[in-house]
């Protein structure tokens, strides 16, 4: 049986996820990507080769895995040059506007932990402009939802764990252009919400509450670690915690973060398939 030959054109954290959003009956031949420091190499089981190279594949679909939109239209127009006709281009920002695997996977988990009424309020640490807290603020209207932030970006004592163990390159301040009153109005049901802005886990201190359902958004190392520490004996049997960027290549202190935590607890995750590799830790 003849399986349609696919290139992955981008050979960063959208390809890798592109290459398991793929379906199996494909043939993924190889990534493509302009930065000479990687073609050659192998990544996830495939070579990255010179887009220069790819009509010499042959391939029946070419992946575009960029997020950015004018990358996207730079990419889209130099194949179309090339002679590859839009029917086997396919751009993975098109399907993203579609599908979103954390968001779908939220309404799950929501859904089971409301129809196993597990007690507790819900919470976010890690809130940016509040689209996921949007999101969270939907699926448990009757609940308390604590959002953690600071939001004026990242804080100077996390980066500086960043830069020490080589995690990312992110700057203090990154993400600062939001606001608790920008995240509240994005709410349907802002009444339910409790803002706590400053540096976790001093944010935290005072509240006197159990969690059904967590969403760690917080990037860094040791925001991560913290957020672990504080809220997993805090969640109610049948709780989950929903941790954002667990197999990020941008945030990798993340995903460190996460697997030294559950080392020390004997634990284990389950992974998904979002832009950013999120992971689920459920309470036994």
């Amino acid at each position: 049986m003849y399986q349609k030959k696919v290139i992955i054109y981008g050979a960063g954290q959208c390809g890798i996820i592109a290459q398991t959003w793929l379906k199996r009956d494909l043939n993924i031949i190889g990534f493509a990507d302009r930065r000479e420091e990687l073609q050659g190499k192998r990544i996830g089981g495939l070579t990255v080769i010179d887009p220069e190279k790819i009509p010499d594949y042959g391939p029946d679909l070419i992946v575009i895995a960029v997020l950015n939109a004018e990358q996207d239209r730079l990419i889209r127009d130099w194949l179309l040059e090339s002679g590859i006709t839009g029917e086997r281009i396919l751009s993975i920002r098109s399907l993203k506007e579609y599908v979103d695997a954390r968001f779908s996977a939220a309404r799950l988990i929501a859904e089971e932990i409301n129809s196993r009424d597990v007690p507790g309020a819900v919470a976010e640490l890690g809130v940016y402009k509040g689209e996921f807290a949007a999101l969270i603020n939907e699926l448990f209207p009757d609940r308390g939802l604590y959002l953690f932030d600071t939001f004026e970006g990242f804080n100077a004592k996390d980066i500086a764990a960043e830069i020490k163990g080589g995690l990312s390159f992110a700057a203090a301040g990154d993400f600062r252009d939001t606001s608790v009153d920008l995240v509240r109005s994005r709410l349907p049901f802002p009444e339910r919400a409790v803002f706590r802005k400053g540096y976790f886990p001093d944010t935290a201190l005072g509240i006197e509450k159990n969690f059904a359902f967590v969403s760690i958004d917080a990037d860094l190392y040791q925001p991560v670690y913290e957020g672990l520490k504080y809220f997993w004996p805090r969640m109610n049997k049948g709780g989950y915690i929903l941790i954002h960027d667990y197999n990020s290549l941008q945030y990798q202190g993340a995903g460190m973060a996460v697997r030294q935590f559950c080392g020390e607890n004997d634990l284990f995750v389950v992974p998904l398939s979002d832009m950013h590799g999120s992971a689920v830790l459920i309470k036994a």
